[in-house]
C-alpha cells in the first residue's frame, strides 16, 4: 500500500534488519517488522548549530551544523515467544545465539552474555509521508517487565543519525515486512510468570518453592562507551564500544512482593551478610506439540541483594533489588556463569544468522 500520510500512529510499520557495515543501511523486507506499542521517539538528530562568534560584528551573521551526535531509539512492544525481529535484536545484546537445539517438534535457541557485542542493525519506521531510518543502530539496553499482566520489552538503540532520505529503505522495503508465523499467538502473560530463587551454592533452584512476587522487571545493559567519537571526513559517530566493566548494576532484577512475611523478611538478613542467590525467572505458553510449550528461561547464576525495603503502608509491602556477577563455577542446575537465556518456539535458525 502507500505510504500513509493521515496522522494515526497506528497505520505505520517499523522494522529491523542485523547488519555488517557500519554507517551503511541495509533493505528491511520478511520477517523484518517490529510492531510498537508505544512511540519509538526516533526523529531528526538534535545537530548543534554553531554560530561564528567573530570580531567585528556585533550581531551573529553565519552559523553552521555540527557534526551529527548519536541518537538513542527505544522500541517499546509486547514480547512474544516467536520474537521475531526483536529476537534478533535481542540476541545481538547479548552477543552469542547459535544455532537451536532441535526438540523435535520446537526449538530451544540459548542466548548466552557475550564479553562485549558490537553487533547493530539497521532500523526504519514510517511516518506521514516520510520513512525514518535509523542507518546504524546497536542494541545496547533491555528492559523488560509487566505492562496491564502482558510482558513488555523496551531496547534501546544507539544509531549513528536518522535520515529521512534513504535509498535503500523505501516504500517496496516497508510494505514488504511481514511477521513470523503464530507470532500473534505467542504473547506471555503475567499469569505465566514463575521466579525461584535460593543461595548460589545451594541445591537446583527449580526445587524451591515459588516466590510469591506482585511485580518483576529486569534490566540488561551493555557498557558502551559514552559518547563515540567523530573522525574527519565523516559527519556521524563511528561504531560505538564497550567501554567499562560488564554486569554489576547493568544487569539487575527488581521483585515487588504484596505483603511482608516470613520469607521476605529475612531478605534483610541475607542483604547484611552479602550471600550470593541465583535465580530463575519462567514464563511457560501454549502447548506447541506433544509435552513441548513456548517457554523463556531467564537464568542468573550470581545475584547479590541490594536495598531490600519494606514499605509500612496500610498494606506493608517489601520489595528487592539484585545486581549480578559472574560465578566461579556454573551452580547446580545451570549451565553457564553469566545471565543467559533460553528460548523454546518455532524458529529453526540462529537468532544471529
Amino acid at each position: 500500500m502507500a505510504t500513509p500520510t493521515g496522522p494515526d500512529r497506528k497505520l505505520y510499520a517499523a522494522g529491523f534488519k542485523k547488519h555488517t557495515t557500519w554507517g551503511t543501511a541495509v533493505a528491511l523486507g520478511a520477517t523484518d517488522e517490529v510492531l510498537l506499542r508505544e512511540a519509538s521517539g526516533i526523529g531528526p538528530p538534535e545537530i548543534p548549530i554553531i554560530p561564528l562568534l567573530e570580531s567585528d560584528h556585533v550581531f551573529v551573521k553565519q552559523s553552521i551544523l555540527g557534526n551529527v551526535p548519536p541518537k538513542d531509539i527505544t522500541i517499546p512492544a509486547y514480547m512474544r515467544y516467536e520474537m521475531g525481529a526483536l529476537g534478533r535484536a535481542i540476541a545481538m545484546l547479548f552477543g552469542t545465539a547459535g544455532v537451536p537445539t532441535d526438540l523435535t517438534g520446537a526449538y530451544k535457541h540459548t542466548l548466552q552474555w557475550a564479553d562485549a557485542s558490537l553487533l547493530f542493525g539497521c532500523y526504519a519506521e514510517e511516518f506521514p509521508g516520510k520513512i525514518y531510518e535509523a542507518t546504524s543502530a546497536m542494541p545496547f539496553k533491555l528492559e523488560l517487565g509487566f505492562a496491564d499482566s502482558l510482558f513488555t520489552a523496551a531496547l534501546t538503540l544507539k544509531a549513528n543519525t536518522v535520515i529521512e532520505t534513504s535509498a535503500v529503505n523505501t516504500l517496496t522495503q516497508m510494505d514488504a515486512l511481514t511477521l513470523p508465523a503464530s507470532f500473534r499467538e505467542t504473547v506471555p502473560t503475567f499469569q505465566q510468570a514463575v521466579v525461584k530463587m535460593n543461595a548460589e551454592s545451594g541445591a537446583a533452584v527449580t526445587a524451591e518453592t515459588a516466590l510469591v512476587v506482585s511485580d518483576l522487571s529486569i534490566v540488561y545493559e551493555r557498557a558502551l562507551e559514552g559518547t563515540p567519537p567523530h573522525v574527519a571526513g565523516s559527519a556521524t559517530v563511528v561504531q560505538p564500544v564497550c567501554g567499562g566493566h560488564e554486569g554489576g548494576e547493568k544487569i539487575t532484577v527488581k521483585l515487588g512482593f504484596p505483603r511482608m512475611n516470613a520469607t521476605n523478611a529475612a531478605y534483610f538478613a541475607t542483604f547484611i551478610a552479602g550471600t550470593p542467590q541465583k535465580m530463575l525467572i519462567q514464563l511457560t505458553g501454549a502447548l506447541i506439540t506433544g509435552a513441548l510449550y513456548y517457554d523463556f528461561k531467564f537464568y542468573f547464576p550470581r545475584l547479590i541483594m541490594k536495598n531490600p525495603s519494606y514499605t509500612k503502608d496500610e498494606i506493608i509491602k517489601a520489595g528487592l533489588e539484585l545486581i549480578t556477577e559472574e560465578s566461579a563455577a556454573a551452580p547446580t542446575g545451570m549451565t553457564y556463569l553469566r545471565p543467559y537465556a533460553e528460548v523454546v518456539n518455532l524458529q529453526t535458525t540462529d537468532y544471529l544468522a
